[in-house]
């Protein structure tokens, strides 16, 4: 390694302007990205024996700042310099509002900022990635990953009183992420009142949604180490246990670009052999870091597509407006963006609650829909062809109708024959406030997310259309309805004694489908769990990586985070994305030692 890259690594980037502009390195593995998945894979590897690792992140150690530590500071930490603070595009759907989208700019990304939700995907979920043509990729097989990465924490009796449960042999107990219950659960009888009010309007009660299917109500588990009372981030989980580690190495910067091999990438047809990553440090210092074996993207669902673009790989209708040179034609790249809409309805409470109140119900379409369920699934899959239409053209065709449609037919299944859940309600109460925050979360509607200039510290364009499709919103006027009916059923109906959000003047209490739309559309926001912006699919079918996660059309450009996921998940993401980083670790280590038993080690030749 040069000194003078050392140096920047270690902070003194100033001193090393002065002797040159741009050092290089040379490591294994070059990660781009320290937060969630990047963190992650990178300590894993670390493991191996002669392996070097370099991971590039812009943001810091905040192992000491409570606005990440502190569990019941959750929100605090959005729009402090932690936080990307990105801005979608105006939405025409949403009264051309721009929405914010808060990602992780910190050791552990977004896994430092977020709500700490511990659910997984609904098992037919996984298993849909396989039947789309991804090998290997199913529930059996990334269920021993889930459980990998977990060490519990099983409830006290005082938890359990309040809600919390869990069925033992669903959970890990030596993983690196710690999973559980805060200390701070609400000690009122909320969680009584919740279970009574639930049964009454049909759903079931779900003593762990943790073991594949997450219809039902339930109290949330978190990544907590809930005997420290701290957040359990990837930074905390993974990196700070072996960051000392002298095959491992973080710099601090901004990604530009992936670099290319000019002398193994000729030929026609033939795959792009990355070099190294270009970035800029945070005091505007251009470095490389060469990469002898791969390197790994993972800067989440909004940041590695812009990425790649920058490489020259993607659409060559996008690169040409900003003077990039395409390096390799991916017309999907930044296409299949999939976020879930969210809106909240709020009541005044009679009583005034204190502590954390995780209560969720998960619902099916036939919980949301009724004895209609069956003629609106019939009515909907008559509508697939116009939809994959509508997305195509919005896209300018980079991906075909016939294969939107083709992945569309796949969710409508999971949607209406193996009856995943559709919708998730949190029902919860602060101080003398209740809410019902509810989020739909298979929507048809299909965004992007690209470049907006060739600088890359300029902000990716984010376009998550939401409501493109609009029977998107068919679902969430049904929420809306069951929110007011569920707080006006006993017991849950003693403690609203007063509508604040939306009110009954500004929605009425007989308030038309069409009346409520618009409200939604001026009330909805993002979940903020964006995904699928590079998806693990078919090429054919606007897929970006293949089944182990590699960029088509090179040989050592591998995916690992939320954009690879070829559909949304029921359950919140950090979990599925930890099981996908564990099983991709185990794909890398299997080529590691095919190459190292076939060439001594090396698994790129030029």
């Amino acid at each position: 390694m040069k000194f003078t890259a050392f140096l920047v690594g270690c902070g003194l980037a100033a001193s090393a302007r002065a002797i040159v502009e741009d050092a290089i390195d040379l490591f294994d593995f070059v990660v781009i990205g320290g937060g969630t998945c990047g963190l992650a894979v990178a300590a894993r590897l670390s493991e191996i024996e002669n392996i070097s690792i370099a991971i590039i992140e812009a943001g810091n150690d905040e192992r000491n700042n409570a606005n990440v530590t502190d569990p019941s500071l959750f929100t605090v930490a959005f729009g402090t310099p932690i936080d990307w603070t990105y801005k979608s595009v105006a939405q025409p759907h949403l009264g051309n509002r721009q929405l914010d989208y808060h990602s992780g700019k910190a050791w552990g990304g977004s896994s430092a900022i977020n709500g700490m939700t511990y659910i997984r995907a609904d098992a037919v979920q996984i298993d849909a990635w396989e039947r789309i043509g991804n090998k290997g990729w199913n529930w059996d097989n990334l269920y021993p990953y889930y459980k990998r990465i977990e060490q519990f924490s099983p409830p006290t009796p005082e938890q359990s009183a309040v809600g919390a449960s869990y069925i033992e042999e669903l959970h890990g107990e030596n993983g690196p992420v710690h999973v559980g219950y805060p200390f701070f659960l609400t000690n009122s009888s909320l969680f009584d009142i919740a279970y009574k009010t639930w049964q009454k309007l049909g759903i079931p009660y779900n003593q762990d949604p943790n073991g594949g299917s997450l219809r039902g109500f339930s109290a949330w588990p978190q990544t907590l180490d809930r005997e420290a009372n701290i957040r359990s981030d990837s930074a905390t989980a993974y990196f700070h246990p072996v960051q000392d580690r002298p095959n491992l190495k973080i710099f601090n910067g901004v990604a530009r670009r992936i670099t290319w091999d000019d002398e193994a990438n000729t030929g026609s047809g033939s795959n792009l052999v990355a070099r190294g990553v270009e970035f800029i440090t945070n005091e505007g210092v251009k470095q490389i870091i060469h990469a002898k074996r791969e390197v790994i993207l993972s800067a989440g669902s909004l940041r590695s597509p812009a990425i790649l673009e920058l490489s020259g790989v993607g659409n060559p209708d996008i690169l040409s407006k900003h003077g990039i040179s395409t390096t390799r034609a991916l017309s999907a790249v930044g296409e299949n963006l999939q976020d879930q809409p969210q809106t909240s309805i709020f009541y005044q409470n009679s009583q005034v609650i204190n502590g954390s109140a995780p209560y969720v119900a998960y619902a099916d379409a036939w919980d949301i829909f009724g004895e209609s369920t069956s003629n609106i699934a019939a009515a909907t899959k008559e509508k697939l062809s116009e939809w994959a239409g509508i997305i195509s053209k919005s896209n300018n065709n980079a991906v075909s109708p016939d294969s939107i449609q083709h992945v569309f037919q796949i969710q409508h299944e999971l949607i209406f024959r193996q009856n995943v859940s559709v919708s998730g309600t949190l029902t919860t109460a602060s101080g003398d406030q209740l809410t019902s925050v509810f989020w739909g979360l298979l929507p048809f509607s299909r965004g992007s997310v690209h470049i907006s200039s060739e600088d890359p510290l300029e902000h990716p364009l984010i376009d998550p259309n939401f409501y493109l499709i609009d029977w998107d919103l068919r679902p969430m006027v049904e929420l809306c309805k069951l929110a007011r009916k569920y707080w006006s059923t006993e017991p849950a109906g003693a403690l609203a004694v007063g509508e604040l959000v939306p009110t009954l003047e500004t929605v009425p209490d007989d308030a038309t489908d069409e009346q409520w739309v618009d409200w939604l559309k001026l009330a909805s926001i993002s979940n903020m769990h964006p995904a699928g912006t590079l998806a693990m699919m078919p090429e054919e079918l606007g897929g970006v990586v293949d089944h182990t996660l590699t960029v088509y059309g090179t040989r050592n450009v591998r995916v690992v985070d939320a954009s690879v996921m070829p559909f949304q998940v029921g359950g919140h993401l950090t979990s599925t994305l930890y099981a996908i980083t564990e099983r991709t670790v185990d794909i890398i280590r299997d080529g590691i030692a095919v190459h190292a038993s076939m060439d001594g080690g090396l698994p790129l030749e030029n």
